[in-house]
């Protein structure tokens, strides 16, 4: 091997110091160019974050009234009483009412307690007629909130001693859900 000019020397060391140089450049300077770029991007991603939180926070009062308006619906939808017992009892008047309005002889009502959790019964034993009876069941139907008739048991005890009887004893069971009262 043949020993190197003055001037190939000087360009060797510039060479060896260019590529020292970028070395350091990628050694050090790189990865500080990555922080400031990872960091710049994160900072997008909180103000985006940011700025969906604050839409989330100003939506909250609509949030708050939907849910007071879904709850009210809610209450509307089922009998609300602060127990079963009296839920029963607002039941019970409500049927006999539907009865008393329908203009029926009402021999007894009474409340019951609901085959299942939260739901309330209530029987009513009448004497009508065939049209006061579709009057009453009609009214029972229209009853809010929603009312099922269980039951409906049908007596025509007259019509074996008087074939023109056309009096009916009629006994009606009627369930509905219910929810605590707030």
């Amino acid at each position: 091997m043949r020993k190197l000019s003055a001037r190939e020397s000087r360009l060797v060391a510039v060479l060896i110091l260019v590529a020292v140089i970028a070395l350091v450049a990628l050694m050090v300077i790189g990865p500080i160019v990555d922080g400031f770029r990872d960091r710049a991007q994160k900072r997008e991603q909180l103000a985006q974050q940011f700025l969906v939180n604050e839409r989330r926070i100003s939506s909250i009062d609509v949030l708050q009234r939907e849910a007071v308006r879904q709850d009210d619906a809610l209450h509307a939808m089922f009998l609300s009483a602060p127990d079963a017992d009296e839920a029963g009892e607002g039941l019970r008047e409500q049927i006999e009412t539907a009865a008393q309005t329908a203009k029926v002889n009402i021999k007894a009502t009474e409340a019951m307690q609901g085959a299942e959790d939260n739901w309330v019964r209530a029987a009513l034993e009448v004497q009508v007629t065939d049209a006061q009876l579709m009057d009453l069941l009609a009214r029972i139907n229209a009853i809010k909130p929603g009312v099922v008739v269980d039951t409906v048991a049908v007596t025509a005890a007259d019509a074996l001693t008087n074939l023109e009887a056309n009096t009916l004893d009629v006994r009606i069971e009627a369930s509905a859900p219910f929810l605590h009262a707030r």
